[in-house]
């Protein structure tokens, strides 16, 4: 850490002695609630610093820190896409590293760096940079840093990039997985890290993969690219080992062709859904509107037996009497096992009888699950 000042987000986990002007009212409030006021560090005097925040609602504060206290801090660079179970354990080491009262950030690229290297390949997310926030803080970061990747910061050499963008937020760890790479080319590595370390006063620490046990792979590393992969066959139970979790497309309910209705089963149709659709078929899955749970019947595909169609998801959400056919409202649903195929039917009828059949195994898988 710099002797010289305290970050804000180092503060956020102290407390202040505060009082309202004019009332006369003094107690203990965590700094935490307050991490979004611009403050004035003076300089330390003897190693104590004292520090005076002006908040505009008329709230003034003093805090004293001394050197001794300084928190420590450990980041993680890295996409992060999928937070699966790997991403999950960096987050782990690095509390281990600092302690419970230490101060973890995962820097995560946004939009990821292959938008700027090969602008034209297709992009599978897993997560959204918002779901993945939330991910990453639920796993126990105290901050999620959105790092934008620029052709300037991409072109940095590993040094450059240590020295310029890392070192002035002096951590304490850098802790990655043992594939990490960065820099220019992705020249950089864990050896790149531990060579670095002494000169810009950081411990680098590499974690070990996390393996986890898939159907007819046996023991695989989990990663993103796996879980894409198990994405694009269909198979939600592996899916969810590797991440840990289930796996959810949240999008807006949009206007369909409303054929569903007429059918009997109202669907709601996602829109503008970011993340990647798992292979075409019926799924089993649930979803929670107004706070109650409600199992689905989940439809990822082209609707065959009505012609070509767009790639789209519809939802029929078993025992729900809201109002489907309104729209604007957003649905997050998670989708828990692999059904059937999605095909084209003979007949308006045997779809319907079809349908039918995926609601009662729909409710079947969800229930025996839980």
């Amino acid at each position: 850490m710099n002797q010289g000042t305290i970050s804000s987000a180092v503060m956020r986990r102290l407390f202040v002695t505060f009082s309202i002007i004019g009332e006369g009212f003094s107690g203990l409030l965590p700094i935490g609630c307050f991490d979004w006021v611009a403050i004035c560090v003076l300089e330390p005097f003897e190693g104590v610093y004292t520090i005076r925040i002006v908040f505009d609602f008329r709230i003034s504060c003093t805090l004293s820190h001394t050197n001794e206290d300084i928190l420590s801090t450990a980041i993680s660079i890295g996409n992060f896409d999928a937070v699966h179970k790997g991403h999950i354990a960096l987050v782990r080491a690095a509390r281990s590293a600092v302690g419970v009262d230490g101060l973890v950030e995962m820097w995560s690229f946004e939009p990821p760096p292959v938008t700027i290297l090969r602008p034209t390949e297709e992009i599978h997310r897993i997560t959204t940079y918002t779901e993945r926030k939330r991910l990453l803080e639920q796993a126990g970061a105290d901050v999620v840093h959105k790092l934008e990747p620029t052709e300037r910061l991409l072109n940095l050499s590993p040094e450059e990039f240590i020295q310029q963008v890392v070192s002035p937020k002096s951590p304490d760890f850098i802790v990655e997985g043992e594939g990490f790479r960065f820099g220019h080319q992705r020249e950089g590595s864990i050896e790149t890290l531990n060579s670095l370390g002494p000169k810009y006063q950081f411990e680098s620490i590499e974690v070990k993969p996390v393996s986890v046990d898939i159907e007819q792979e046996g023991s695989v590393r989990a990663s993103s690219s796996l879980a894409r992969r198990l994405l694009s066959e269909g198979r939600m139970r592996d899916v969810e080992n590797v991440l840990g979790r289930g796996y959810s497309l949240m999008g807006e309910v949009v206007k369909g062709d409303c054929r569903g209705r007429e059918l009997g089963v109202p669907t709601a149709n996602l829109g503008s859904v970011e993340t990647m659709l798992p292979r075409d078929g019926i799924y089993a899955g649930f979803a929670f509107v107004d706070g109650e749970r409600f199992i689905a019947a989940v439809s990822v595909g082209t609707k065959p037996t009505f012609g070509e169609h767009d790639r789209t998801c519809e939802v029929h959400l078993i025992g729900y009497d809201g109002e489907i056919g309104a729209y604007g409202w957003t649905l997050n649903v998670t989708i828990s096992q692999w059904i059937r195929e999605q095909k084209a039917f003979d007949s308006i009828d045997s779809l319907t009888i079809a349908i039918r059949n995926d609601i009662q195994s729909a409710i079947k898988i969800i229930e025996s699950s839980t």
